[in-house]
């Protein structure tokens, strides 16, 4: 069972459901956690796959091209500051796919 806050918008809402759909596809339930380390790499993994996800459908909507300014993404999802590199990435990753071209520029964020 999932409790999301009636007060979230609608797209803090699909980002808390994909974020808790990782947490239910990677098994995470089952895990003990023993140290906030362990968590963190959990709850990362959670959000990689949310923004993952979040990518893929911005990409079908809106057909993401090497000029498509990531920076409005990162802005118009307003995740918090250490998810930057996750959405870089994942924006470089797409392009690379759709174009056979390496990213201009690589994400030098340091995932916490």
């Amino acid at each position: 069972m999932i409790f999301i806050n009636s007060n979230l918008n609608e797209l803090e809402i699909s980002l808390t459901l994909l974020h808790e759909t990782a947490h239910f596809l990677n098994s995470d339930c089952d895990k003990y956690i023993a140290n906030h380390f362990q968590n963190d790499i959990i709850e990362f993994q959670a959000n990689q796959y949310m923004i993952s996800e979040v990518m893929k459908m911005l990409d079908q909507k809106y057909d993401f091209t090497p000029d498509t300014n990531y920076q409005q993404i990162i802005d118009s999802l307003n995740l918090p500051y250490h998810l930057d590199g996750v959405i870089i990435d994942e924006f470089n990753d797409i392009i690379s796919d759709k174009f056979d071209v390496i990213p201009s520029c690589e994400s030098d964020y340091f995932y916490e």
